[in-house]
């Protein structure tokens, strides 16, 4: 029997799809658990037959999508897909060398998203167009503020953070000691001002951010930022920031985005918390650390690079 493989794209997580039904959902039950109320708790099921990977949707209250297009009824999956189950993209993978190989409940809790493809694939009667905006196809649950932590305590702000911090910052106001050789970031405002967080891509390449100090990477204790809010990723050359499961969004330079690739200096701003992102000019290895005899360094461009 052949093996396949769903690639969480966000999370870079591996998915070995190897049994003949293999569930996908919220509920513990699930062979594959999804933890986001975007997914429903008995969401779909892969099936695989005769070597051929196929999926059905149960149902679902926000639908499934493959290649932006809803699936309906059982529908085959072919090498390099991206399968959209609520807000978790998954790419079908399959797991030998040939790449041209073509592949053949009750939701009480699950929050109704709002996510619209440009097209369906069925021959149902036609109907309006889904209005346009700038985050067309963009799942309501990361495109919206749509309440996913509003259990766990997260307050909502919808108002968009002052800019006093980050000015200061950019103007060489904070007593920051220039970066050494190791990526980071630092807090800008509120109870994070001056801290540091190295970004150590000797030990890892990804670091999830939020309040829930026990399954994050980068804790952030403040009411606005979510449980599990946002990830950082190293891909290679490049970084980016991934909006994960938050109440009030994740802002790059005051733009709202689901996954923004990010340059030195960055502003990232998480519900009203802000970060500067910071990359070293020399080769990573030691860590920075702010200290109270640190100089203050006048000029944005100068603290930087350390001159």
């Amino acid at each position: 029997m052949a093996s396949f493989k769903l690639h969480d794209t966000a999370s870079a997580i591996d998915y070995l799809i190897t049994a003949t039904e293999t569930s996908i959902g919220r509920s513990p039950e699930s062979d594959i658990r999804l933890l986001s109320s975007s997914v429903s708790r008995n969401h779909g099921v892969l099936k695989i037959k005769d070597d051929i990977l196929n999926f059905e949707d149960f149902g679902s209250s926000n639908g499934t999508y493959i290649n932006t297009i809803k699936v309906v009824g059982e529908t085959a999956l072919k090498n390099g897909d991206a399968l959209q189950v609520g807000d978790f993209e998954l790419k079908v993978l399959l797991d030998t060398d040939d790449d041209t190989t073509t592949f053949n409940g009750d939701d009480d809790a699950t929050q109704i998203g709002a996510y619209s493809p440009p097209e369906v694939a069925h021959a149902s009667p036609p109907t309006a167009p889904a209005k346009t905006t700038v985050e067309t196809n963009i799942p309501a649950m990361w495109s919206e503020n749509a309440g996913l932590e509003q259990a766990s305590g997260t307050v909502f702000f919808s108002e968009d953070a002052g800019s006093e911090a980050s000015t200061s910052y950019r103007d060489g106001n904070l007593n920051i000691a220039p970066i050494g050789d190791t990526p980071r970031l630092i807090g800008l405002n509120l109870s994070i001002q001056g801290v540091i967080y190295p970004l150590d891509t000797g030990v890892t390449s990804v670091w999830k951010i939020g309040r829930d100090q026990q399954h994050v990477d980068l804790w952030v204790a403040e009411s606005s930022v979510s449980g599990l809010h946002a990830q950082l990723i190293n891909d290679g050359q490049r970084w980016k920031v991934v909006n994960w499961m938050s109440t009030n969004g994740t802002f790059v330079n005051e733009l709202k985005g689901l996954s923004t690739y990010l340059k030195n200096g960055d502003i990232i701003r998480m519900g009203i918390a802000e970060f500067a992102f910071e990359l070293p000019t020399a080769p990573q290895g030691s860590v920075s650390k702010v200290t109270a005899e640190s100089p203050k360094k006048k000029g944005f461009f100068a603290r930087l690079f350390g001159k």
